[in-house]
């Protein structure tokens, strides 16, 4: 990030909300075949941008059935995609510049994401290192017992968020991991005068 953006409070910055579909879990190994990205106001309530793009793999036989089955991936369907991500990393990370990444599982599409640039020689990706995940904000419903797995799809049902279409693509994804968010904001909001903690 450039030391102007640098300046920009956390609180003041634009979100990020991205959502990758892969080959399969394991990093260094599986691949990104599609990013969706939707970048909104520090509030979450205004819709800036949306972008997204596909990835052919360059071993596309390692797709596990379980990540064909959420994905839908077929060379057939990926049929004049480009395997060489450089210029869709790129746009990625101009879109993306100054914002804070939010995703739901943001161990998982942090690697990914930045694992599939640096393979692009895209190594500056110009969003902060806070990198904020629903699952985490969701964490005191499943202490209370309002929901047993934190899944997107599972957290979209009890806030009343249409879940993702299946197969799943990953602007959609995005849209409702910012559709959840919001939801899960106005339910841990706070006064803002009041202080949490007094030293």
């Amino acid at each position: 990030m450039s030391s102007r953006q640098d300046e920009i409070l956390l609180a003041d910055r634009d979100l990020c909300f991205i959502d990758v579909e892969t080959t399969g879990p394991q990093f260094g190994y599986h691949e990104v075949i599609e990013l969706g990205a939707v970048r909104v106001s520090p509030d979450a309530e205004t819709l800036k941008g949306e972008m997204d793009f596909k990835l052919f793999p360059l071993h596309p036989k390692r797709i596990t059935e379980q990540a064909r089955i959420i994905n839908g991936f077929s060379e057939d369907a990926w049929v004049g995609v480009a395997q060489n991500g450089a210029d869709s990393w790129k746009r990625f990370a101009e879109f993306a510049s100054g914002c804070v990444p939010v995703c739901h599982n943001p161990s998982f599409d942090r690697v990914f994401v930045t694992l599939g640039a640096k393979e692009s020689s895209v190594t500056e990706l110009g969003v902060d290192y806070h990198w904020v995940g629903t699952e985490s904000l969701a964490w005191p419903l499943v202490r209370n017992g309002q929901i047993r797995k934190l899944s997107l799809e599972n957290l979209c049902v009890l806030l009343g968020v249409p879940p993702e279409p299946k197969p799943h693509r990953a602007l959609e994804g995005a849209r409702a991991c910012w559709a959840v968010y919001r939801r899960l904001v106005k339910i841990v909001e706070v006064d803002k005068n009041r202080k949490l903690f007094v030293a």
